[in-house]
């Protein structure tokens, strides 16, 4: 019995076995054959990887977009003024002297950078023109849209296209003037070049200078001779106004038959100068010692010295009247004489006192005081530069300053000189050129430049 009932639970004990081996093994074969095979790892691509920041991942969707546009409008107009803007002037239609390092390319990007860059191109930049038909042609070849914001312009002339820009300048045409091209102009810088004077002017070139201004230009040449034919005539009228009124006190005195006084300060002066009739062409001055503003103070004594006696000694009976009419008070009476006559009442009269600055006479804003300015100023009025300051009063921009620098060229050695004998009225920069301070001439800004070259041996 017991072997009986022993039996089947040992059946019953080795069947369950079986059939939890059985299960295992049925539940190790289902797990194997759930499980997929492990494969390599491969690493992902950039372009798959997670964008940093929102504007990159709008860049890998949108191939329009740029950085530089997604940044604030007052950036990038930074970046453009630094990206277009020189600090020389640009040469139009010739080249400039000089690089300008900016990146033009960065207006071909796009029409709207080229849209936001271009007004600061034309509007922050300087731009130099020789001709009026250049800045008028430049306007329409280049963008009439922008280029109509161009706020500072360089003129650079010689005297002989003086009346040129004079027109050009005053005028009020809607398709050539000032006014036209450059409706935004803000400054405005003309350089008038008035030529050189060479080394022969300088020696003098004899006993009497240069005649009629050889080694200068034509047209400045004619213009010499006609200032110093000028001075040469008044001259002889004040050295026949002393012989007329030393004959007159003769007279009086009862020496009628006494010989003339010498006129020895006046150079040319000849014994046969005493005859009225006698019609001596006097010497020519150089234009160098016009330009110089006559820094002999012993002749410019001499001169007002002569007047004086004219105007303040007693008048004798009235002699004979001259031939050729009354002599005692000419007609336009020339620069030297009255740059002279100023220049010793200013030294001599303690009760000259100089007119404030700021002031109006004469058609100018202020006076012009500097003896060697004022001297340059009616030897340029006579070319036109009044002509060109007044051509500016009704056609340029009421907030445009406008300035001219008058540019002369003088030897070195003349320009030291020039700075020893006028040391208030002249600064010297690092060049070695002089130059007067501006003073106002019908509204704009006028000043002398003594440019210095080497002489040739």
């Amino acid at each position: 019995m017991a072997s009986q009932v022993s039996t089947p639970r040992s059946n019953s004990r080795s069947r369950s076995h079986s059939q939890s081996s059985t299960t295992s093994e049925d539940s190790s074969d289902t797990t194997m054959l759930e499980t997929t095979p492990l494969t390599p790892v491969r690493p992902r691509p950039l372009s798959h990887s997670n964008p940093a920041t929102p504007a990159a991942r709008t860049s890998a969707k949108d191939p329009t977009f740029s950085l530089l546009l997604s940044l604030p409008r007052e950036l990038r107009n930074r970046i453009y003024s630094y990206a277009l803007i020189s600090q020389y002037p640009f040469w139009w239609p010739n080249p400039a002297p000089v690089k300008h390092d900016i990146s033009l390319g960065l207006l071909t990007t796009s029409r709207q950078v080229y849209d936001e860059a271009a007004p600061i191109l034309y509007a922050k930049n300087k731009f130099l023109f020789t001709h009026p038909s250049d800045c008028n042609i430049f306007r329409i070849i280049s963008s009439p849209k922008y280029s109509a914001l161009m706020s500072a312009v360089y003129f650079r002339f010689r005297e002989r296209d003086l009346r040129l820009w004079t027109t050009y300048l005053g005028s009020r045409s809607k398709d050539r003037s000032l006014e036209a091209d450059l409706p935004k102009l803000k400054s405005l810088w003309i350089f008038l070049k008035c030529g050189a004077i060479g080394q022969a002017s300088v020696a003098g070139g004899g006993h009497h200078g240069v005649q009629g201004g050889i080694g200068l230009p034509p047209a400045l040449a004619a213009q010499v001779h006609a200032v110093q034919n000028a001075l040469g005539q008044q001259v002889q009228a004040l050295q026949q106004q002393v012989q007329n009124l030393n004959q007159a006190i003769a007279a009086a005195a009862g020496q009628g038959n006494a010989p003339p006084m010498q006129q020895g300060p006046f150079p040319g002066a000849h014994a046969g100068d005493a005859n009225p009739d006698h019609q001596a062409h006097p010497p020519v001055m150089s234009f160098h010692q016009f330009a110089a503003a006559f820094p002999a103070q012993g002749q410019a004594h001499q001169l007002h010295h002569l007047q004086q006696q004219h105007h303040h000694h007693h008048h004798p009976p009235p002699g004979q009247p001259h031939a050729h009419g009354v002599q005692n008070n000419p007609p336009n009476i020339s620069p030297l004489a009255q740059m002279a006559q100023q220049h010793h009442q200013h030294n001599h009269d303690p009760q000259h006192h100089p007119q404030p600055h700021g002031s109006q006479g004469n058609g100018q804003d202020n006076a012009f005081h500097g003896t060697f300015y004022n001297s340059f100023f009616r030897w340029e009025r006579e070319l036109g530069l009044e002509n060109l300051c007044l051509s500016l009063q009704e056609t340029r921009p009421a907030e445009a300053d406008v300035k001219i620098v008058c540019i002369m060229r003088l030897p070195k050695p003349e320009v030291g000189r020039l700075c020893r004998l006028y040391p208030e009225e002249l600064s010297v920069d690092r060049n070695g050129d002089a130059r007067t301070r501006f003073r106002k001439l019908h509204g704009v800004e006028v000043s002398l430049e003594i440019s210095g070259f080497d002489l040739v041996p």
